[in-house]
């Protein structure tokens, strides 16, 4: 018997806002009006703080990792665990509770990757460090985390299915920094700490 619920619980799960309402708690405001209108981790931290934003991160970083739990434990082939974790972030970055609106799912993916690889999550998350701190762009440790995650997965040894997740994965985080790439191109881009409008 197939637990189908897991598909559509991933998707509610990733929809949840933790940025937004991070937002609202601690300054009162709707974080989409202000800096890059993301409701990710780092438009958190140029409306609120690092606190907030550091929360707000690890949240959706647990709905990851929760939701891959949820997928690995409940569902009984690779290829749901693929969808599953895949509506994990589709849920993020479109939630149905923001009008098919969200954030670019960088946190969520970095939870999901924790669950399946946690060696490939630390390399990734330190890519991001080393990158954002040395361009000051989180973006661009963003999308350089991303193009790596399915070497790692592959280097660590996982089986071929997380590393194609990995693929699908990366590519979904590019698609959603689409915008930030051409500001990175025009030279627009916001940068870490900067508040922006």
């Amino acid at each position: 018997m197939v637990n189908w619920w897991v598909l559509p619980l991933n998707y509610l799960l990733g929809s949840f806002p933790c940025g937004l309402i991070v937002g609202w708690i601690t300054k009162g405001v709707d974080i989409r009006e202000y800096g890059s209108g993301s409701i990710g981790a780092t438009n958190v931290s140029r409306v609120a703080g690092f606190l907030p934003a550091l929360i707000a991160g690890v949240g959706d970083a647990s709905k990851g990792f929760l939701g891959a739990y949820l997928a690995t434990r409940f569902l009984p082939n690779p290829y749901l665990w693929f969808l599953a974790l895949f509506l994990l972030i589709v849920g993020h970055d479109w939630s149905i509770f923001l009008r098919f609106r969200g954030g670019k799912g960088v946190a969520t993916t970095l939870g999901i990757l924790f669950y399946l690889s946690w060696e490939s999550a630390l390399l990734c998350f330190l890519v991001w460090v080393v990158m954002a701190s040395i361009t000051r762009y989180s973006s661009v440790g963003s999308l350089s985390g991303a193009l790596l995650m399915p070497v790692f997965l592959y280097l660590w040894g996982k089986p071929p299915e997380f590393i194609v997740w990995g693929i699908f994965a990366a590519a979904l985080v590019f698609w959603r920094h689409k915008g930030n790439i051409q500001r990175l191109i025009q030279g627009k881009e916001l940068k870490m700490g900067q508040k922006g409008a």
